[in-house]
């Protein structure tokens, strides 16, 4: 991600608070449901969540990003779900109203995303080090 003139960027943007939509009892594919279990693991939304997660880890997890970008890497992350056809939202069950969701938000939404981001972090830092590692001794001119 590129970085703003004088090295400071802003926050990302909140565009949807928890609890907009209301209640709701009817989910979609798209949805991320938060939580633990079987349920929640094998819901189609929370599946797709995963493959998108893989996409953004590299990017996330570079030693080169720094904080507040990593935080724009999960906001674009939950944009992606949150524009698909159907949109995808990040849902809790509600705790008084038993087979109900609620929208949990952009902010905890994106925590979520940060989160799933840096599993298996050590793993992929170790890759993205050997890689530019590689890249420096490449570009290295003993001439120069």
């Amino acid at each position: 991600m590129p970085r703003a003139k004088g090295g400071s960027i802003k926050p990302p943007q909140v565009f949807v608070n928890p609890g907009d939509g209301g209640l709701i009892s009817e989910l979609n594919e798209n949805d991320v449901l938060s939580g633990r279990g079987g349920r929640v693991n094998n819901h189609p939304g929370n599946v797709t969540f995963r493959i998108v997660v893989e996409d953004y880890k590299r990017e996330y997890l570079d030693p080169r990003t720094r904080k507040l970008e990593k935080a724009h890497v999960a906001a674009r992350l939950v944009a992606q779900i949150r524009s698909a056809n159907p949109p995808g939202r990040f849902l809790k069950e509600d705790s008084e109203n038993k087979g109900k969701f609620v929208e949990i938000g952009d902010q905890k939404a994106w925590k979520k995303a940060g989160q799933a981001l840096r599993e298996d972090a050590p793993d992929v830092r170790k890759v993205l080090d050997e890689e530019i590692k590689d890249v420096g001794v490449m570009n290295h001119n003993p001439y120069s």
